[in-house]
């Protein structure tokens, strides 16, 4: 089994651990709360049982309304006896609700480490891949012709102008970068001639989701674009004549 293959049956197994954890949950709520009434009745029921054998001792001490105050007391108990046995049957049931819902818990937090894992070798494999896919050269720098080459002098005059205006350009943007960095800490407002404000930076293509829906859909490799050779220019020191050289040219 590749890895795409198995990270989609995970995926689809974490669907369904959640749909069993939100519906094991609401059977808690459901159970707990016919618990919590159940219990609830037949501790009133048990108070309605006191309150008829105090008033069968009443008519007993009275000498009348025994008969009537019995049969309350015996219909009161029976009813007590009745919803005490729903009452635990609701608890229990609210238990084994509760420990259902920890056992889907516990295997949706399971299954969601073992498809962060599956993920994570499969972005990893799609990265490694990426390379490998066939893609159109880009234009490349036009070049002159051996015969239209200018003289080695114009061309280290120019390398010699390009560096010191690339060290400048870099350093100026350094110290930038320092001034913004410093900047943003400000929240927006006006201050003075100076107004800071911050626009919505939008939303860029996310590769490694793409990389991922195109192994979902049997696509193989998304496509990638090849960018430019790197350019750059080497400027050596200039050679430093020594008196030895120099008595070389005087001897020619």
């Amino acid at each position: 089994m590749n890895t795409t293959t198995k990270a989609a049956q995970q995926i689809a197994r974490l669907v369904e651990a959640e749909d069993a954890v939100t519906a094991a949950r609401r059977e808690e709520a459901k159970t707990a709360k016919t618990a919590e009434r159940a219990t609830a009745r037949a501790k009133a029921a048990r108070a309605k049982v006191t309150e008829a054998r105090a008033e069968l001792r009443k008519a007993e001490r009275a000498g009348k309304g025994v008969p009537a105050a019995t049969r309350r007391l015996h219909a009161r108990m029976a009813k007590m006896g009745k919803l005490e046995q729903a009452a635990r049957i609701a608890r229990f049931e609210a238990r084994q609700a509760a420990r259902t819902a920890r056992a889907a818990a516990r295997r949706l937090d399971r299954l969601a480490l073992r498809a962060a894992r599956t993920a994570t070798r499969l972005v990893g494999e799609v990265a490694a891949r990426l390379g490998e896919r066939v893609a159109t050269a880009p234009e490349q720098d036009k070049t002159l012709p051996v015969e239209e080459l200018p003289a080695v002098e114009e061309i280290e005059e120019r390398a010699e102008r390009f560096k010191t205006l690339d060290k400048q350009a870099k350093d100026t943007a350094r110290l930038a970068e320092t001034e913004k960095k410093w900047l943003r800490r400000l929240p927006v407002g006006v201050y003075g001639r100076v107004t800071i404000t911050r626009t919505n930076g939008g939303t860029v293509i996310d590769a490694d989701q793409v990389a991922l829906d195109y192994q979902d859909n049997g696509l193989g490799v998304p496509p990638r674009k090849a960018r430019k050779d790197t350019f750059k220019v080497a400027l050596a020191a200039p050679a430093v004549e020594t008196a030895e050289d120099v008595a070389l040219v005087l001897t020619a």
